[in-house]
Parts: structure tokens; C-alpha cells; sequence
């Protein structure tokens, strides 16, 4: 397995054209996405801001993404070959030290009450502390999590 996550820690180098101190990612299978911090400040930076942010084209952060959801699909085929049980979502933090770690869920997401925006919003609020913008959203994620 260590091969699946070093191959995947490169991936993410190569889509963040800038230094980072800290990624934290989410993969369900059908779909991928990062936030990361750089050496110049504490604010999370949304994986699929990164051309508009960093004037990087459109199709080639497209396509790294694509390379990236690959190998989460290569790692859960690893994953089934090995009679392991198969994560329906994980989340992935990995810091420039090298220290890295995974958290596997199995939770049914697609039998969850919540809809892929709601699932966004309490992921970003659970692992990065990120209330949404949105009103309605804000209130949602305060409202799960009962705050």
C-alpha cells in the first residue's frame, strides 16, 4: 500500500503549484478534493480554485484531478485484491514534514440523508473548522452539529 500513498502524496505536489505546509482531502469515489495551506498564511485554499488562483489552465488541473481520482480508484482495487473491506470515503492529511495519515469510512453515503453539498459542508466543518457562507448552509452545519 505504501507505493498507493507515496504515488498519490507525489500527485498532490505536482497539482499545487506553490509550497504548502498542509493538504487535507476528501475521495468518495466519485469525486476528489483538497484544501491546502501555504507557507504565507493559515487560509485553506479550495482544491478547484487552484486555476483561477494560481493562473493555472483549466484542463491541465482537469486532468491532474482526473490522474488523482485514478489512483484512489488503483488504491481501492489494491484494497479488493487484498480481501480488505472497501471505503465508501476517506480523508486523507498529509503535511511537507511527511507526517500523513488516512481515515477510512465506511458509511453508506449514498443511503445518507444528506446530499453531496450537505456531506461537503460537515466534512469541511469537521476537518478544517470551515462554516459555509451560505446562510442556509451555515444553519444546516450548526444545526447537525447541534451548535
Amino acid at each position: 500500500m505504501g507505493q498507493f500513498y507515496q504515488q498519490i502524496a507525489e500527485h498532490l505536489n505536482e497539482m499545487i503549484p506553490s509550497e504548502w505546509t498542509k493538504i487535507i482531502l476528501y475521495d468518495n469515489s466519485s469525486e476528489v478534493y483538497f484544501f491546502f495551506n501555504t507557507p504565507r498564511g493559515e487560509e485553506n485554499i479550495y482544491s478547484h480554485d487552484i486555476p483561477k488562483q494560481f493562473d493555472v489552465s483549466k484542463k491541465i488541473y482537469v486532468s491532474l484531478l482526473i490522474e488523482l481520482q485514478e489512483l484512489f480508484e488503483e488504491l481501492r482495487e489494491e484494497f479488493k485484491a487484498n480481501n480488505q473491506d472497501i471505503w465508501t470515503n476517506l480523508t486523507l492529511k498529509l503535511e511537507n514534514t511527511g507526517k500523513f495519515s488516512i481515515d477510512y469510512d465506511y458509511t453508506d453515503v449514498i443511503a445518507s440523508d444528506l446530499n453531496e453539498t450537505q456531506r461537503q459542508v460537515v466534512w469541511e466543518y469537521k476537518n478544517l473548522g470551515i462554516l459555509p457562507e451560505d446562510k442556509k448552509e451555515k444553519d444546516f452545519v450548526l444545526n447537525y452539529f447541534g451548535l
